[in-house]
């Protein structure tokens, strides 16, 4: 008897030093690192459908000087944004780290950027009741087999997306999650303007622990210098 209580604690005590270890959000690097890519830090849900995650900005890699770290709350019933805040690292007095570190290594971002940041973003996930994650979140999933997401598009004759909107299917019945518009005001289809989406695409998704409720995650890609830009969001 005395064994197995001793047993039961040491699980215990273990269990409670490897929770109180956390180090912070793992990578998943989106894309091929040969040619464009982002970076995404999931970092958990809450039981009532917000989703939380970090995007690294991959988009000014050329220029080695800052890395841009946003952080976003989200609501995934509304799509609404809760709360969002970038930092930046200043990659200057961490040259001493070798460069795939400084791209998307777990150890850059673990030794510089969640010390400096992870107290504020603690807070504020415990502010929306967001559950930090347990290890369900280390990939990007790809859709069970009863589940399809369809794309639709329109282009103008500049091969600009007008319109774009991705619906969900599952029993021959589909709900649409993300609908674009640029003829909207907030959206405009200005063609002396850089921020023309010519193309979206699906990357997959992420599943809440705790309803069936998914975050899919797509790519804006816009005009770049040199190259396209591309811009995750989560619909």
């Amino acid at each position: 008897m005395k064994k197995i209580v001793l047993i039961t604690i040491l699980v215990y005590l273990i269990s409670f030093s490897v929770k109180a270890q956390y180090t912070g959000p793992k990578p998943i690097v989106v894309g091929d690192t040969s040619t464009n890519y982002q970076v995404i830090y999931p970092l958990g849900w809450s039981n009532d459908g917000t989703f939380a995650y970090i995007h690294q900005d991959m988009n000014d890699f050329a220029t080695r000087d800052n890395y841009y770290y946003t952080i976003h709350i989200q609501n995934m019933k509304t799509n609404k944004t809760l709360w969002s805040k970038q930092f930046k690292s200043d990659l200057e007095n961490y040259k001493h780290f070798p460069a795939d570190n400084t791209l998307h290594n777990y150890t850059f971002f673990k030794l510089v950027m969640w010390d400096r940041i992870g107290g504020e973003i603690k807070a504020k996930l415990n502010q929306y009741n967001v559950e930090i994650e347990n290890g369900s979140l280390h990939k990007v999933n790809d859709l069970p087999k009863d589940i399809s997401l369809k794309e639709t598009a329109t282009k103008n004759d500049s091969e600009i997306t007008t319109r774009y909107n991705i619906r969900l299917f599952k029993s021959d019945k589909f709900k649409l999650v993300y609908g674009y518009d640029c003829t909207r005001t907030e959206d405009p289809c200005d063609v002396n303007k850089s921020i023309w989406y010519r193309t979206f695409a699906l990357k997959g998704y992420f599943k809440s622990p705790f309803e069936n409720r998914i975050a899919i995650l797509v790519f804006k890609e816009t005009n770049g210098f040199e190259e396209p830009y591309e811009y995750p969001f989560f619909a």
